[in-house]
């Protein structure tokens, strides 16, 4: 009887522990909802320049502009997902494929937000070796994830 009741309660537990992490919802920091506008000038003197939306349902794009020194310039498009964990911005672009990006922010100013990179790829960064800001250009409404209190 002991040996039928022991795998009825192993899949009940799993089951369980299923659906409680199936309801957790990421975190979001609202006040990084909305449409930012940065840039960023590498070493070897490429001008990178990207408008990014941060919707609140945790999605997000990018338009990004790559302007070399002799003024050659390309432009493309990302999209994915974005969340707040542990106090860092975790940032994976779609398809979701490898480990998330993960930064430290704060607000400098009331409308600007710096980054510094901490992890990508699942690897620590060397301290402050990709530093930029970002400056709010649209707010966007915040999300409605259901009934309110």
């Amino acid at each position: 009887m002991k040996l039928l009741v022991l795998p009825f309660l192993a899949i009940a537990l799993l089951g369980c522990t299923a659906f409680t992490a199936g309801n957790q919802r990421p975190a979001f920091d609202v006040k990084l909802i909305g449409v930012w506008t940065g840039e960023y000038l590498e070493e070897g003197g490429t001008l990178k320049r990207w408008t990014q939306t941060r919707n609140a349902d945790g999605t997000y794009t990018i338009e990004f502009s790559f302007t070399e020194k002799d003024d050659t310039a390309q432009s493309f498009s990302e999209s994915g997902r974005w969340w707040i964990k542990d106090g860092l911005f975790h940032e994976i672009a779609s398809p979701e494929k490898g480990h998330p990006d993960k930064y430290r922010y704060s607000f400098k100013k009331k409308d600007c937000v710096s980054f510094v990179l901490v992890e990508s790829e699942g690897f620590a960064e060397e301290e402050d070796s990709y530093v930029f800001s970002e400056c709010l250009e649209a707010d966007l409404p915040p999300a409605n994830f259901g009934k309110s209190i």
